[in-house]
């Protein structure tokens, strides 16, 4: 069996919410399946982490080749490049020949791997895709890559695709996304949901059958509810995105330390820095630096990997959050958060925690006027009640953690009957 993986990224794995996806995701499908050929999409497939023996790393370079398209990228609008994406995906045979021809115009050695990448999506029986928010319009160019790359898979009349750990959306209506969309999820055999409010009526709109949805949360949960401490406890923990995708900006920071500083004075709390990304370009070590500055008592920040920032979560009473694993990590052992958002994308994401724990998770919006009183009010409601959500966080976690070992099983039994395996 030949089995390909679309990981949660593909480069070195500091985003420490990917890192536990992928994790979960690669070892439990190895566990299932310990004779099949594995391949991960990778930036540095010879560098992929040893998840287990039959498990290899294939470059992306093919990929990016052939959903780059023949057309130079900057130079023409948009619809014409949403037209030619149309024709190779309905043509595939075409477009790998105009490819190959383009790029020995140019003198460009990447053929042999677009060769491999063709190869690898065309005779795969199965691909998984890793947990992640990754089709939605805020990231459209790796969702579109993501849909043909399924389409691709599906081409052969007997494969399987399965996604795990999803999120999907917000997708414009009537966008060129939302149209491939509409084509390409009804064919996946599997979805599993990390959060439904905003999923399930997208993936209803997009005409897929919601009998192959499941809803599991996070699969980074498993990871970070790991080594639980057995008292609550006592620090303020913190965590802000300042990305364009978040809308949340340096003034953000600086209005944020004025609320922060003194809720903590007034507790005599120390504050536990929670970075869960620790690519440069996030820079969410630095923001969180600058949220803190000024304050007596804050914690080392020693987070390296998830199984440091599970250590560094455990010892908060709460948490104030402003990206989505963050506030994983924290609610897996049983932390209330209080979630920080400023556009849609991350509305979806806290929104969709707190529907799916039912506790223990306040949502503030950054673009109400009222932000700041609100804030406020919840961070004071998540402290009091932060006893008496603790059981009931780490319960929920639990459930999600079951319901998503349960689909993995799903997704075997799927397989075997399809490839006709014991």
């Amino acid at each position: 069996m030949r089995i390909l993986i679309e990981p949660s990224e593909y480069s070195t794995l500091r985003n420490l919410g990917d890192v536990a996806m992928q994790k979960t995701a690669v070892g439990r499908i190895a566990t299932f399946w310990p004779a099949a050929d594995i391949q991960v999409f990778s930036e540095s497939p010879h560098s992929l982490p040893g998840y287990a023996p039959n498990v290899k790393g294939i470059s992306v370079v093919g990929r990016q080749v052939w959903m780059s398209g023949i057309l130079p990228q900057r130079r023409i609008p948009r619809f014409i490049r949403h037209w030619e994406r149309k024709v190779r995906a309905g043509h595939r045979q075409l477009g790998e020949r105009l490819a190959k021809r383009s790029l020995k115009l140019r003198s460009d050695q990447r053929a042999p791997a677009l060769t491999s990448f063709l190869d690898a999506v065309q005779t795969a029986d199965l691909l998984v895709v890793c947990g992640m928010g990754g089709i939605t319009g805020t990231f459209e160019q790796y969702a579109l890559d993501l849909l043909d790359t399924i389409a691709l898979v599906k081409e052969n009349g007997k494969s399987v695709v399965a996604m795990f750990g999803q999120a999907f959306g917000p997708i414009g209506n009537g966008t060129f996304l939302a149209e491939r969309a509409r084509e390409v999820l009804p064919q996946v055999d599997f979805i599993a949901l990390r959060e439904a409010r905003a999923s399930i009526p997208l993936l209803e709109s997009l005409r897929v059958d919601l009998s192959r949805v499941r809803l599991t949360g996070d699969d980074a949960l498993e990871i970070a509810a790991q080594n639980r401490r057995s008292e609550l406890g006592n620090s303020l923990g913190l965590n802000l995105r300042v990305a364009l995708y978040s809308n949340v900006t340096i003034k953000h920071v600086a209005q944020l330390r004025e609320i922060i500083l003194p809720f903590a004075r007034a507790r005599a709390v120390a504050l536990q820095p929670l970075p869960s990304s620790l690519y440069v370009e996030d820079a969410e070590s630095a923001v969180i630096a600058s949220l803190t500055e000024g304050y007596e008592r804050i914690c080392i920040s020693n987070v390296t990997d998830p199984a440091s920032l599970t250590v560094q979560v455990r010892g908060c009473r709460i948490a104030i959050v402003g990206s989505y694993h963050a506030g994983v990590y924290a609610l897996a052992q049983g932390v209330p958060i209080v979630g920080l958002y400023n556009s849609d994308y991350y509305r979806d994401k806290f929104l969709g925690l707190e529907a799916l724990f039912g506790i223990g998770v306040f949502s503030v919006d950054l673009s109400d006027p009222e932000w700041t009183t609100n804030l406020i009010k919840h961070a004071n409601e998540a402290w009091d009640n932060a006893p008496s959500c603790r059981i009931p966080l780490m319960e929920a976690a639990d459930k999600q953690i079951e319901s998503g070992l349960r689909a993995y099983h799903e997704l075997r039994s799927l397989v075997d009957a399809r490839f006709g395996q014991a």
